[in-house]
């Protein structure tokens, strides 16, 4: 399972790298057309942001297998300590719950959005392939948790940074 998780998020980390990689160079780009040629590139901004945000949300993934997710800890403590093992796999259980949750419903937007054609301007392609990465996301983010409520070794301890 380990390696499964390893090759997942190197996988992941690649999509969501180069997707932000091409992101900022069509930004880049779009900026140098406007100063140099006064003419921007059609749809620049629009792939860029579309590009961005697949990023984004394939870094929810990224986020939770690195252990480097927002993770509340009003709560922490309020359990003895010895049970610890039950709470953090309640945890998982309740994260993987939220995210699957997350991920049905951005895939009925995402089904919704194509039964209706809804395309994005002003690059006139149908929306729901990008949003395709919404679903993604929470739910390889949801499978992760579920894979740290069977084994919580598996989650990398979390170290606090500032």
């Amino acid at each position: 399972m380990k390696r499964f998780l390893s090759a997942f998020l190197t996988v992941e980390t690649l999509v969501a790298g180069a997707f932000y990689t091409i992101a900022a160079a069509i930004l880049f780009a779009d900026v140098v057309a406007r100063e140099v040629f006064a003419s921007p590139i059609w749809g620049g901004q629009r792939m860029a942001v579309l590009l961005a945000n697949g990023s984004a949300l394939i870094g929810i993934g990224v986020a939770v297998a690195l252990n480097r997710h927002i993770r509340p800890s009003v709560l922490d403590g309020v359990f003895p300590a010895r049970f610890d093992p039950v709470v953090v796999r309640l945890g998982h259980i309740v994260g993987a719950s939220v995210l699957f949750f997350g991920a049905y419903f951005g895939a009925l937007l995402v089904l919704e959005n194509k039964s209706m054609g809804f395309t994005t301007p002003p690059l006139k392609r149908e929306i729901w392939i990008a949003q395709l990465a919404l679903p993604y996301g929470f739910a390889s983010a949801g499978l992760r948790y579920v894979f740290f409520a069977i084994d919580p070794s598996l989650q990398p301890k979390h170290e606090d940074r500032i």
